[in-house]
């Protein structure tokens, strides 16, 4: 389990349930439910989320990882640019957040001390 990615699994998550608000639009019209482009972002978020969720449990082998945390990071910034465009600005700053987090995760490094 890598527990460094969680940061960008919580914000795909927000992301995610934000995208469902807004192409959904339960609390009324947010001037994109039920568009093309609502179900793109909606789309990208998912796939975002899910891929996360994947590189947290560790389902992945170790030689794929960077290829699959550099698609993972382009899906979370794409979708933040679509949902700024779709003026779902709540949206476009969770997926910003994943997209930033992807970064600081994947530059970190875990240490460990002995005690």
């Amino acid at each position: 389990m890598q527990h460094k990615f969680l940061a960008s699994l919580l914000f795909s998550v927000i992301g995610l349930g934000l995208a469902l608000a807004a192409y959904a639009a339960p609390l009324g019209n947010t001037g994109v439910d039920g568009s093309l482009g609502a179900l793109l972002a909606l789309i990208g978020a998912g796939v975002t989320a899910a891929g996360t969720g994947l590189l947290v449990l560790g389902v992945m082998p170790n030689r794929g990882v960077l290829v699959f945390v550099f698609v993972l990071l382009l899906a979370a910034g794409l979708t933040a640019v679509a949902a700024w465009f779709l003026m779902q600005f709540v949206f476009a700053a969770a997926m910003g957040a994943a997209f930033l987090s992807f970064i600081f995760a994947f530059f970190s490094s875990v240490r460990r001390t002995a005690s």
